[in-house]
């Protein structure tokens, strides 16, 4: 005889007959996180419309979260392992709409669930290996988690013992022997937040209670090279409307500090103290970023303090770590790993490009930085002049409010300059596609330009362009035909697709393509492999003459 449907809701909206019975005590609450297999038909004819055994995969959801009312009333009711039959009526389904196509209005619905597991944590790596329970609220303020660069601080009681207060330093091992997969709990984690933690392969039946009390963030301050500058916060900005910003190349700041040799403080740079409080009123240097090798008051800066103090905000102080090939090149730091502490008390920003409105003021404003790049090829730091030019070239490019084309003409060839020394600095450093990008925009406005050839020239040589080399050092001896750095270059063409050939010759030397009258006639050899015309002489180009010119100058 076939078991009476229980009414479960006590209103006929919910009818439920168990198949197979399950076991234990417990049962999923509202807001446990379930896995279930169930087949669901249609009540009137018994038509399957959906089954997650037909396609082999149980299903996830939340009681109370994502599925129809009937499902988050009626799961509540199961055991582990349990299989029951739920007619569940329209009202707690689909309701006057249906579902279609499968599912009509009005239908009432029976699936066949069966209650695979259940529990009351989050599955925090989507893998079963960290189980994740809140047992207290964060703090109202807090929004933000830890994440892997954080030095984490938090309180741990372990299976119920002794509450003890924990350090967790990011890049370093697990202290007092915890599993590792416990610190990715952190990161799921509010300041204030109370949570237990479950670890069933790590740690099988140990109960981790953990509290956030604070962490701080460590920074990379060189993109692209992580673990040459690392900043950490000490004491966080000033809150203020400008608290956001950090300074940039060639702005003029304020700091307080020191760096020292990593492990003998001291040997070092000082910046002036930094008092207790936020007083800004005591002596603090001076510099311009990125561009002056002291302060004002004599200390020598290098590349790392200037990556730490980009990332700075007013009223912050930070350590950091740099990294010696970010450190000084000379003086008794030198060549030595470092470590500083840096106040940042004031920014005087440079004037923003879109302040600078008038086309004489934009020209002196590009003229200027271009003597900065200048003079950083002459000192050899090409990075550096690159990044000169660059600023030069953002002001320029702004020439939407100038109306008179003279004016843009001019304005474009002071950018112009600048472009063809920048291309001379991605040369030297072989960034060979952004120098033919510097070239190509520089020919665009002077297709005559020689310097811009020659070195869009130079770049195609590097990159075994040889077409396109030859055709540009011969539009060099066109404008200039006297120029014997384009003849080289021409030389140089004609020695590589030699090379070339005769590589290739040994690559099928004793190959046999082609037998009897199908092997092609031999064709004559050009005069030159440079040249579509030897010389009277049978000579391609006139020899290079017994010593190299000198390359071009940085133009001024």
């Amino acid at each position: 005889m076939a078991a009476k449907p229980e009414d479960i809701m006590g209103d006929g909206s919910i009818l439920k007959t168990i198949i197979k019975a399950g076991t234990g005590e417990e049962k999923p609450a509202w807001g446990n996180k379930v896995k279930v297999h169930y087949v669901g038909t249609l009540t009137s004819n018994g038509e399957k419309f959906d089954s997650s055994r037909d396609r082999n995969s149980p299903f996830d959801f939340q009681v109370g979260s994502g599925v129809i009312t009937g499902w988050s009333e009626a799961v509540p009711t199961m055991l582990l392992g349990e299989i029951a039959k739920f007619t569940i009526s329209s009202e707690k389904a689909y309701g006057p709409g249906g579902s279609p196509p499968k599912i009509p209005p009005n239908a009432s619905l029976d699936f066949e669930i069966e209650l695979l597991s259940f529990t009351d944590r989050e599955d925090v790596l989507q893998d079963g290996t960290l189980m994740k329970k809140q047992l207290g609220k964060p703090d109202e303020d807090s929004w933000v988690t830890p994440n892997a660069n954080c030095d984490v601080e938090f309180k741990l009681t372990i299976a119920g013992g002794d509450e003890h207060a924990v350090s967790w330093p990011a890049g370093t091992g697990c202290p007092h022997g915890l599993p590792p997969r416990l610190r990715e709990g952190l990161f799921e984690m509010r300041k204030g937040e109370t949570c237990s933690f479950l670890l069933p392969k790590d740690a099988p039946g140990v109960d981790y209670e953990v509290t956030l009390v604070s962490w701080v963030e460590n920074e990379e301050c060189v993109s692209g090279d992580d673990g040459a500058v690392v900043k950490r916060i000490e004491r966080d900005k000033t809150i203020g409307k400008d608290d956001w910003k950090c300074p940039h190349d060639l702005d003029t700041v304020h700091m307080r500090g020191k760096v020292w040799v990593d492990g003998d403080e001291a040997k070092c740079v000082d910046y002036g103290e930094i008092p207790p409080n936020t007083d800004g009123s005591q002596d603090a240097s001076v510099y311009v970023v990125d561009e002056d090798l002291t302060t004002s008051t004599g200390s020598a800066v290098c590349p790392g303090i200037d990556a730490v103090v980009k990332k700075l905000r007013v009223g912050e102080i930070s350590t950091a770590i740099i990294r010696k090939d970010y450190g000084f090149k000379e003086g008794p730091l030198a060549g030595q790993p470092l470590r500083c502490r840096l106040e940042l008390v004031k920014i005087d920003p440079q004037t923003p490009n879109w302040e600078i409105k008038t086309t004489e003021l934009k020209i002196e404003a590009v003229n200027a930085k271009r003597c900065l790049g200048n003079a950083w090829v002459a000192r050899n730091d090409i990075p550096r002049a690159i990044r000169r030019y660059g600023a030069a070239i953002e002001i320029g490019d702004s020439d939407y409010d100038i109306v008179d084309e003279d004016e843009k003409r001019r304005l474009r060839e002071a950018v112009s300059a600048c472009k063809l020394n920048r291309a001379m600095c991605h040369l030297k450093v072989k960034n060979y596609q952004d120098c033919l990008k510097d070239c190509s925009d520089v020919l665009d406005i002077d297709s005559t330009s020689v310097k811009a050839l020659f070195r869009q020239g130079k770049c195609y040589l590097a990159l075994d362009k040889w077409d396109a080399a030859k055709e540009s050092f011969r539009k060099v001896l066109e404008l200039d035909d006297g120029n014997m750095e384009a003849r080289r270059g021409l030389q140089s063409v004609r020695v590589k697709m030699q090379a070339q050939k005769e590589k290739e010759k040994k690559l099928y030397a004793g190959k046999k393509l082609f037998d009897g009258k199908d092997r092609p006639a031999p064709k004559k050899a050009p005069a030159s492999a440079c040249c579509d015309a030897s010389a009277p002489d049978g000579s391609c180009c006139p020899p290079p003459p017994p010593e190299a010119a000198a390359p071009p100058p940085a133009e001024q």
